[in-house]
């Protein structure tokens, strides 16, 4: 398309040439639509003359200077992070030495996955005391067990009641029996045929039948009462509960302690059933990625203050910058961003701010932003250098496109239609976005400027020259 442009343009100025020797022999001057004229005046606009006719044959478009809304881009330069959370130090949650070692330095690991195996002092004692619990737990079970026993036998067969009744009739027997012997021998002293020591006798011998028989009835009421009361006669056994279920409860955080220690739960079932200690615990992945940092030997002893290894998950990662105080008003949370890395310079990724400070920093005034980034493919790793182009918000700016823009003599130069073809105009610009450029001055409002075909003019010109 150039080269054809470029002969139509070629075509236009020999025929200027040819009109302008016509001219110069005396010949009558012709008007030539297809003229180009310089003007005499080096310092003055250059103007290309072309017809309608050449500017369709040599397909130059213009387009209108004209004030637009368009959004500004933001350029800013970061490095590649760890996304939130997605990087942590992995430790021993007790102090002791390690026998194994199963992860290796940039190896991918799992949440949950084993890394180091520790053995230590107080694993184990801390498994003795959990076989300790375990016996006072069995012996509370059976005490409890039978207590259950003899409160059902209780409810069943209440023994005491049981006998306070038997003991209730005899009582009243005998009473009866002593108050009618107690008649027949007050009748027989009246008569004086009983001697007197037989009438006392007599007479104690029913108030002790009397006595006798009132206890007998105070009991049964009693074990009456207590019967119908279940709940005095299931106190031991409701001890009995409680002492089972204080001694699992213990039983139970000494288990829990251990899990949370990272003994394996295989060891701590064998531990509770067959009292075997094992004395050894493990380091465990609290996230999934990549083991990116290794700070430990086996045979080492280690405390829980020592980072033994550092899990990088990149599957996300964070893009940093400090924007500008002045350019705070221009970003909000959820604007798009592009991404350039130097180790693939012809791509572009796209990102989302996920996060903008609520500080300034008091020297630079700057406010710290951040992007997250897809990292699927790995391309990311931390530390890498970013350049950042924010979409900025929407102003209204007196624009041209940039496809109008050239450069001439070290200046920016457009080509504005004119009556008598494309004047070369030198310009200052502004702000830039993606397709158009703030015009601060060189050009009016309204004003069309050459877009394709541009280049081809400002090499007319040259050409001139």
């Amino acid at each position: 398309m150039f080269t054809n442009n470029r002969s139509t343009l070629l075509i236009a100025l020999a025929l200027t040439t040819v009109a302008v020797a016509t001219s110069s022999c005396g010949g009558a001057p012709k008007e030539d639509t297809h003229a180009a004229a310089v003007h005499p005046d080096p310092n003055a606009p250059q103007v290309i003359k072309l017809t309608p006719e050449a500017t369709q044959q040599a397909d130059v478009k213009t387009d209108i200077v004209q004030i637009r809304p368009i959004s500004v881009p933001l350029h800013l330069t970061g490095r590649i992070e760890p996304d939130f959370g997605k990087e942590v130090d992995v430790s021993s949650r007790i102090s002791g030495k390690v026998t194994d070692l199963l992860v290796k330095p940039g190896q991918f690991v799992s949440n949950g996955q084993v890394m180091a195996v520790i053995d230590s002092r107080e694993i184990s004692e801390l498994e003795a005391e959990v076989i300790e619990s375990k016996s006072k737990y069995d012996i509370a079970k059976s005490r409890e067990e039978r207590e259950r026993q003899i409160y059902e036998e209780l409810i069943a067969r209440p023994k005491a009641l049981i006998e306070a009744k038997s003991t209730f009739r005899r009582a009243k027997v005998q009473k009866d029996l002593a108050e009618s012997e107690f008649k027949r021998v007050e009748g027989l002293y009246k008569e004086k045929i009983s001697a007197q020591k037989d009438y006392v006798a007599a007479q104690a011998k029913v108030a002790q039948e009397t006595a006798d028989y009132d206890q007998a009835l105070l009991d049964l009421q009693r074990e009456t009462e207590l019967f119908k009361n279940k709940s005095l006669m299931k106190r031991d056994y409701q001890l009995a509960v409680a002492e089972t279920l204080r001694d699992r409860q213990h039983l139970n955080t000494l288990t829990q302690r251990l899990e949370f220690l990272g003994t394996d739960k295989n060891q701590i079932a064998d531990l509770v059933k067959f009292g075997k200690i094992g004395g050894t615990t493990r380091v465990l992945a609290p996230e999934t990625g990549v083991v990116s940092h290794f700070e430990v030997a086996a045979g080492e002893s280690i405390h829980p203050d020592k980072s033994l290894f550092k899990i990088t998950d990149l599957s996300t990662v964070i893009v940093s910058a400090d924007l500008p105080e002045a350019d705070l008003q221009r970003v909000k949370q959820g604007s798009t961003v592009k991404v350039k890395i130097a180790s693939y310079p012809d791509k572009v990724f796209p990102g989302v701010i996920s996060f903008i400070s609520e500080h300034v920093h008091p020297d630079s005034r700057t406010v710290s932003i951040r992007a997250r980034l897809d990292n699927k493919d790995k391309k990311f790793r931390t530390n890498m250098f970013a350049e950042i182009d924010l979409e900025g918000q929407t102003q209204n700016l007196l624009s041209l496109p940039k496809q109008a823009l050239q450069e001439h003599a070290g200046q920016k130069i457009v080509f504005v239609l004119t009556k008598d073809g494309f004047e070369e105009r030198k310009i200052k610009v502004g702000k830039e976005s993606e397709d158009f450029v703030e015009v601060v001055s060189g050009v009016e409002q309204g004003e069309k400027v050459a877009t394709q075909g541009s280049l081809m003019l400002k090499t007319e010109l040259t050409y001139q020259h």
